[in-house]
C-alpha cells in the first residue's frame, strides 16, 4: 500500500501530486468502478453519472464549506490525466449509493475508548467497501497551510475515507443508509476532510453540527481530551453518548430518528455491534491491541473483518482496510491494506 507524500500545502498542487503518483491505480479502478456501476444499477455508467451530477446540488455546498477540497479534486484529475467530472463523481461514493439505491447498506464497524482516567484515546475502524476498491488502497500524507501533517487512508483518486492528524485528531466513519439524505448537502468525503482539518475534536464537532449533510453517516472523532460520535443526516447531527468510557458503532442509527420511510436496521449490523461489545465491553485496561483484536473478529454471523472469497464478485463487500489511532503524548496509527483478520498491522507516526 503506497504512501503518497503530498508535499505542497496548496490544494490544487497536492491533488496533482496524488493524481500523478497514483495514475495507474486510479485508471484501473475507474474501469472496475464503471463495470460495477452497470451491474449495480442496470444503467450505462455515462448515463448514471450524468444524472447523478445534474440532479444533485452538492457543488454549491462544497464551494461554501470546503472550497479548497474541490480544488484538490481538480488537481487529482490533472495529475491522473482524467476528466474532471469523473474525478468529482469519484468522491460521491455514499451519495452514489442512495441516489442509485444500491443493494448494500454499508458494513463498517468503529470503536473508541475515551481518555477519561487513562493516558490516551484509542479508536479505530474497518473500511468495508465493494471489492472493486481492492488494489486501490493508499495512504496520503498531507500538509495543511499551517504545516500540520495528516495521514489519510483512501481509495486511489478519492480525497479520503478516514484519517488522523499531527495535532492529535482522529476521525472514523460508518454509513447510516437508513437515515434521510439531501441532494444539496455536503458529501461524506468532503465532510470527513473538512472535520479533519480542525484543531480539536470540539472544533470538528462544531463543524459537523454546522454543515448540511448529503448522506446518513456516523462520524467518530477523538483527540487527547474527548471522543464524540455524531449521527448525521438531512435533519442535522445527533450526538451518541459514550457508555462506560466507550463508543461503539456499526451501520444502524442509535439515537437519530431522521429515518427513511423504508429504513430498517439490518440484523448483521446489530450482530456486529454485539460483537464489538463482547470484545470491548470492559474498557478498563483496554488498549489499541484490544481494538485491533475486535476489528479482526470473525464471529459467525457477526464478522467485523470481511475477507475476500475466491468466488466473490466485484460488487460484494469486503474489508479493504482498517485503521487504529492512539492519541496521547505521542500520536501513532496502525493500518492494514485489507481485512484486519488477514494482514499485519503497519505502524505509522508523525515522528
Amino acid at each position: 500500500m503506497p504512501i503518497v507524500d503530498c508535499v505542497s500545502p496548496e490544494p490544487r498542487a497536492r491533488g496533482r501530486e496524488h493524481g500523478e503518483a497514483l495514475r495507474l491505480p486510479i485508471r484501473e479502478k475507474i474501469e472496475r468502478w464503471q463495470s460495477a456501476t452497470a451491474a449495480d444499477y442496470g444503467e450505462a455508467p455515462s448515463s448514471f453519472f450524468e444524472r447523478l451530477l445534474k440532479e444533485t446540488g452538492f457543488r454549491a455546498a462544497i464551494e461554501r464549506h470546503t472550497p479548497e477540497l474541490m480544488e484538490e479534486v481538480l488537481g487529482i484529475a490533472e495529475g491522473a490525466g482524467i476528466d474532471p467530472e469523473t474525478a468529482y463523481a469519484m468522491q460521491l461514493m455514499d451519495e452514489e449509493w442512495w441516489f442509485g439505491r444500491a443493494a448494500h447498506d454499508g458494513h463498517c464497524s468503529a470503536a473508541a475508548i475515551a481518555p477519561s482516567g487513562r493516558d490516551v484515546t484509542a479508536m479505530g475502524q474497518t473500511m468495508d467497501l465493494p471489492s472493486w476498491h481492492d488494489g486501490a488502497q493508499a495512504l496520503l500524507k498531507l500538509r495543511g497551510k499551517n504545516g500540520t501533517p495528516s495521514l489519510v487512508f483512501t481509495s486511489a483518486g478519492m480525497i479520503g475515507l478516514m484519517g488522523f492528524s499531527g495535532r492529535g485528531l482522529g476521525i472514523c466513519v460508518n454509513t447510516l443508509s437508513g437515515l434521510r439524505s439531501r441532494p444539496d448537502g455536503l458529501p461524506v468525503a468532503f465532510v470527513m476532510r473538512g472535520a479533519l482539518a480542525r484543531e480539536s475534536a470540539t472544533d470538528a464537532k462544531r463543524f459537523l453540527v454546522g454543515v448540511p449533510h448529503a448522506s446518513g453517516q456516523n462520524y467518530l472523532i477523538g483527540d487527547r481530551r474527548h471522543v464524540f460520535a455524531l449521527e448525521c443526516s438531512a435533519a442535522g447531527a445527533r450526538e451518541v453518548a459514550a457508555q462506560n468510557g466507550r463508543i461503539l458503532h456499526t451501520n444502524h442509527p442509535l439515537v437519530s430518528l431522521d429515518l427513511r420511510t423504508d429504513a430498517a436496521a439490518s440484523e448483521n449490523s446489530k450482530a456486529r455491534l454485539s460483537s464489538l461489545y463482547a470484545e470491548l465491553g470492559d474498557t478498563q485496561g483496554r488498549t489499541v491491541e484490544n481494538i485491533k483484536a475486535a476489528l479482526a473478529s470473525r464471529r459467525e454471523g457477526a464478522a467485523i473483518s470481511m475477507e475476500r472469497r475466491p468466488d466473490m464478485g466485484q460488487t460484494q463487500l469486503m474489508s479493504i482496510g482498517g485503521v487504529v489511532y492512539e492519541i496521547g503524548g505521542a500520536i501513532r496509527g496502525w493500518v492494514t491494506g485489507g481485512p484486519p483478520s488477514a494482514g499485519a498491522w503497519r505502524e505509522l507516526s508523525f515522528g
